[in-house]
């Protein structure tokens, strides 16, 4: 039934495919929708219209029911890893390590449901953009219907203000302007009329069309409905955003091959150390005791192999990084997120309100007579005259973007529209229309006489001037002169302006003239006004920071491609090498072919939804990490669809927030990058607690080993191990999540989609290890020989215990920094690892010297001479990694 709705939900369906509507004449496009210009439908056909093609409304998201959504939370191998650890750690009757591992799995499991299940709220985000109210002709009278009632073919009728309630050609028009930014990006009001359009036209070009979520800014006009519901131009983008998937974060990918490797390693350490163990012994001697020992032991050392602290340690540095991000007002809607903006190497950006401030100004003033400040005030005084923007109580500029902007200039240059309004009263308006492409008012001369003051289009201001200037300044305006002013124009238009010529006309008579058409004839032009959406002027330093740290950035709008060329060129986003894509040589690409150009486009420009759409899933083949911004309702699927979608907080729709990772709350670039230097951090610290963790997880596997391997007592008990494990995945790892930025973290190339976790890090967890288990291991020799206070196995094996979570604690002070020592760093500057460290070796005294632990933990006291040397030993690690960053900082300096 809903497929059936769908084909039928416009007014064409009984006609040929090829028909379309904006390329058909009004009278035609009403014969297809058999509806009567002047009576709209009848309410028999309209219900019947009903019955055929359901509401005008947005079809619900078909997602998974909450308990689905939970349970998909587990369907990961490092969640089933952990859950193998509790049911081993339960087997050994070590309940308190079962517990906490199961807190831990259940807790992540609730993180991911809530920001899944806040994510598949973004269709219902969609709906709120339907106009709840439409105005419609039924039965030869306008009455308002709800918009959900609207079917194809209805007659409705658009004033200012109104939001259009479905897809529709216009009949009848004036003066009608529509805001179609959040469908198409188009920054400026699109001006309307009932003139036919090649068939293919693009959508933003359709003059004779109003869409489904785009609101009236000025005029009225009557239009008959087309489609409505998921046939509109609002729902293909429905349909686009529940096919867009971003798949896996790199983050995500990074943990599934982190653990699968952590499978291998904690099978093969189980089935290893208890067969070494066993097969070390006399077959004579076994018995049930050696067994359940021994299994005992590999069971603890494949419980201390899986750092079951990761995923919180994880979850605990994004929230952190989400709260630093917060505080540089980007707000992180879903924590995976954070780290996947540390990898983003391609930022695809809006431009309108992003890159740019998203408010026109004016920003040059071109005079007919450039040597005289008068002649500048007198072409503001035409611009503040002929305009209907007002100054608000508050006084705030209020009215169209445009004549706001005039307004604004006047002001900053001094002159106050207030008293020029009342000094120069207004009599009459000729109005601007899509048509004239024109305005002209007429007003009382302070003096004496009539002045008009027009404003439109250059060429056709042009075409009605006789002279430049008036009054006893004018001069005769010849083709030459013309001509001149129409390459200023061209100039200022190449550089992505709005340009206005404004010029004015006296009369000495006491009464106006009675041909309005000759109000604008014999016109003194007064020169040229030139606006822009300005460039944010901190974005052109985030560009060069992005370029310098590896990142492209690329800008996608629906602006025309000179508009969006001239704002590259100011910004410094195209370099050599880079090019302009428009819309319709999108469409004429494969996705392959797609593929293969997207590394060297920079700006796209005139693009539809569907193209964002496309150009991110290309980008992602490439593999390449893609950021998308966006804050309409036509940013939606590709929000969803990139790596990290990014709305506007202050300009965005409801529908793209919902479909983003991350919310701008200034709705700036600079925002962005500052997003991604915080997200770099958290990559990084992220890397430094697994390479911790994983170093501190090999050497008590090397340590048991080969001591089995060479036939001497374990160094280490069961209970031992665990306690190690708890020690060191507990706070020191937390605390490495707190790393401050490293001085270079803007300077490097991003990490790779596919890059691993422990890239680049397999020799700094290797050598460390054997280190360590190496300086174990002689201890405990060295003990056995007779060479500590206490010769027994128990004392050596205390020592070992000791001197093993020592060195641990002293090198998580060493990863801190790959590159700078602890004294650069500054011991306290992150004073919860320092705090870590000292509670971790305190916990340590009392396991070895308090008596009621000392049964726990099979521990004897320590002399003061071989706690010194346990103290001494454990600093060995830490001593060389320090050592070796200094050499290394040397060798760079020569």
């Amino acid at each position: 039934m809903a497929n059936a709705q769908e084909s039928t939900q416009t007014v064409t369906s009984s006609t040929s495919e090829a028909f379309h509507p904006w390329a058909a004449p009004a009278e035609e496009v009403a014969r297809a929708a058999s509806v009567d210009l002047r009576a709209g439908l009848s309410s028999s056909d309209a219900a019947r219209r009903m019955e055929q093609h359901g509401p005008n409304r947005l079809r619900e998201a078909q997602g998974r029911t909450p308990l689905q959504m939970f349970l998909s939370q587990f369907a990961d191998l490092v969640v089933w890893l952990l859950l193998a650890a509790a049911l081993l750690s339960t087997l050994i009757g070590e309940w308190a390590d079962a517990v906490l591992i199961g807190l831990i799995v259940v807790a992540n499991a609730i993180i991911g449901f809530l920001q899944e299940w806040k994510a598949e709220k973004a269709i219902a985000a969609l709906k709120q953009l339907s106009q709840p109210v439409a105005r419609v002709w039924r039965d030869g009278h306008l009455q308002e219907v709800s918009a959900t009632d609207v079917v194809p073919g209805d007659l409705i009728e658009l004033i200012t203000g109104s939001r259009v309630p479905a897809d529709s050609r216009l009949v009848e028009v004036v003066d009608l302007q529509t805001d179609e930014a959040p469908l198409t990006g188009e920054s400026l009001p699109i001006d309307k009329s009932i003139v036919a359009e090649p068939p293919e036209t693009p959508l933003p070009d359709r003059t004779c069309m109003v869409y489904a979520g785009t609101a009236v800014t000025t005029g009225h006009g009557r239009a008959i409905v087309i489609a409505t519901g998921m046939a509109t131009e609002l729902g293909k983008i429905a349909h686009l955003l529940e096919q867009a998937d971003a798949g896996q974060t790199p983050l995500q990918q990074r943990l599934a091959s982190l653990s699968r490797k952590l499978a291998v390693v904690v099978i093969t350490t189980a089935v290893v150390v208890f067969a070494a163990g066993v097969l070390r012994e006399n077959i004579s001697d076994w018995d049930q005791a050696l067994l359940t020992h021994m299994l005992l032991t590999a069971v603890s050392l494949a419980v201390a192999t899986i750092p079951e602290g990761l995923p919180a340690v994880i979850t605990v540095a994004l929230a952190r990084g989400s709260q630093q991000m917060a505080s540089r007002r980007a707000l992180i809607r879903r924590l995976a997120a954070v780290e996947t903006l540390g990898s983003v190497d391609v930022i695809c950006s809006d431009k309108t309100g992003t890159l740019t401030e998203g408010r026109m100004s004016v920003s040059e003033i071109v005079p007919y007579r450039a040597d005289r400040d008068d002649f500048a005030e007198q072409l503001l005084r035409g611009a503040v005259l002929c305009n209907n923007a007002e100054i608000s109580p508050t006084g705030d500029v209020v009215g169209a973007p445009t004549e706001a902007a005039l307004l604004r200039s006047a002001i900053a240059h001094e002159l106050d529209p207030r008293t020029l309004r009342h000094e120069w009263p207004r009599e009459d308006e000729l109005p601007f229309s899509s048509e004239r492409k024109r305005m002209t008012t007429l007003h009382r001369s302070p003096s004496d006489g009539w002045i008009a003051f027009t404003k439109g289009a250059v060429e056709g201001i042009l075409e009605r001037c006789t002279a430049a200037g008036i009054g006893h300044a004018a001069e005769q305006l010849d083709d030459a002169a013309r001509k001149k002013w129409l390459d200023e124009a061209e100039r200022l238009a190449m550089r992505g302006r709005r340009v206005l010529a404004v010029a004015a006309r006296k009369w000495n008579s006491e009464s106006l003239p009675d041909d309005a058409e000759a109000v604008e004839r014999d016109l003194g032009l007064l020169g040229l006004i030139a606006i822009v959406d300005p460039v944010r002027r901190e974005v052109t330093d985030a560009i060069r920071r992005c370029q310098s740290a590896g990142i492209r950035p690329v800008m996608i709008t629906g602006d025309h491609p000179s508009t969006a060329r001239a704002i590259a060129d100011d910004l410094g986003l195209m370099r050599d090498g880079d090019r302009l894509l428009i819309g319709v040589d999108l469409d004429r690409m494969s996705h392959d072919q797609l593929a293969e150009a997207v590394p060297t486009v920079a700006v796209y420009a005139r693009v539809s939804p569907e193209h964002k759409l496309r150009i991110v899933r290309a980008l992602q083949a490439t593999g390449t990490v893609t950021a998308m911004t966006g804050d309409g309702v036509n940013d939606a699927p590709a929000l969803k669809q990139a790596d990290v979608g990014v709305a506007m907080g202050i300009t965005g729709t409801d529908g793209s927030k919902e479909a983003a990772a991350m919310v701008l709350a200034d709705d700036n670039f600079a925002t962005i990058v500052a997003a991604i230097e915080e997200g770099r951090v958290v990559y990084d610290n992220i890397r430094k607690f697994v390479r911790f963790l994983l170093t501190s997880n090999a050497v008590e596997i090397l340590v048991l080993f080969f001591a089995i391997v060479l036939g001497w007592p374990l160094p280490l008990l069961p209970a031992q191990i665990l306690w190690i494990n708890l020690v060191t995945d507990g706070l020191p790892a937390l605390a490495l999540g707190y790393e401050p930025a490293e001085p270079d973290v803007m300077r490097r190339r991003p990490v790779l989609r596919d890059d691993s976790l422990l890239g680049g890090t397999a020799w700094q967890i290797g050598w460390p290890s054997v280190f360590m288990a190496v300086t174990c291991l002689a201890l405990f020799r060295f003990g056995l020989s007779g060479g500590l206070a206490d010769p027994s196995e128990g004392y050596s094996r205390t020592l070992v215990f000791f001197t093993l979570v020592a060195s641990q604690l002293f090198f998580a002070l060493a990863v801190r920094s790959p590159t700078q020592t602890i004294f650069t760093l500054g011991q306290w500057s992150n004073w919860r690892l320092a705090g870590a460290v000292v509670m971790g070796l305190a916990l340590q005294l009392l396991v070895v010297y308090v008596p009621e632990l000392q049964s726990w933990f099979h521990t004897v006291a320590l002399s003061p001479r071989d706690l010194g040397l346990a103290v001494l030993t454990s600093l060995g690690l830490f001593a060389c990694v320090e050592a070796g960053k200094l050499a290394t900082r040397r060798s760079h300096d020569n």
